[in-house]
């Protein structure tokens, strides 16, 4: 039984909006022939949690079937947390690291008063900025700050499709989280509440997911069947 307060959030501290979201997924996996449906499971290969993940027998002996992950997002903010693309953040933030360390080498050389004295050459000595007042400066190591986070954080979709954690990945949603179908992460499926049923926008693209990998998601999804999740 989920408490919620006043407010619609649950002690979990999902919001109301999330968990119908997540109730619509578990049973659209079930239209979907999956046998084996749990919420919030830990994905193999990643270190991520998917709100709702599901496995569908092939019907032979011997023979592995298909494993599908979905996550809820309930507003737009939600979503783009999750979306950022791995590859353009990686190339990004290489190509800022190299303009941060080029500055850094030049503000060290007119201003030795911040340079800390820990190796006896300038190009490895460490500086201390942290009071200057560089708009430059400024301005890429706080985008530096920025993306290192995004790529620790903000590419989940991106990364679960690319380590290949399960078969069929989708996106549950609100109607509107999205402005264009093109924003659907690569490899994903979407869909979107309608009234109290799931409406297919988009067929997610069949991902090479190995043996061990779904039988650990199976694992782990029995797993939480049988905590009473």
């Amino acid at each position: 039984m989920v408490v919620e307060n006043l407010l619609g959030v649950s002690k979990s501290g999902e919001t109301r909006a999330h968990l119908e979201l997540k109730r619509l997924a578990f049973e659209w996996l079930g239209t979907r022939g999956c046998r084996a449906v749990a919420k919030e499971v830990r994905l193999p290969l990643s270190p991520y949690r998917v709100d709702v993940a599901g496995y569908k027998p092939a019907g032979r002996m011997g023979v592995f079937g298909d494993t599908f992950a979905l996550e809820c997002k309930q507003s737009r903010a939600d979503f783009l947390r999750d979306a950022g693309v791995e590859k353009k953040a990686v190339r990004e933030s290489e190509e800022l690291r190299g303009e941060v360390e080029e500055l850094r080498l030049l503000l060290g050389a007119h201003l030795p008063e911040c340079r800390q004295g820990v190796s006896l050459f300038r190009e490895y000595d460490e500086y201390d900025f942290g009071e200057l007042r560089h708009e430059r400066w400024r301005r890429l190591v706080a985008r530096l700050g920025l993306l290192e986070r995004k790529l620790a954080d903000g590419v989940k979709f991106s990364r679960i499709a690319r380590y290949g954690s399960a078969n069929y990945c989708y996106l549950v949603i609100e109607e509107g989280v999205l402005k264009r179908l093109d924003e659907v992460p690569l490899g994903w499926g979407c869909l979107v509440r309608e009234e109290g049923t799931l409406r297919l926008e988009r067929e997610a693209k069949r991902l090479t997911s190995g043996e061990g990998a779904k039988l650990a998601y199976l694992e782990r999804i029995a797993a939480r069947r049988k905590s009473g999740e």
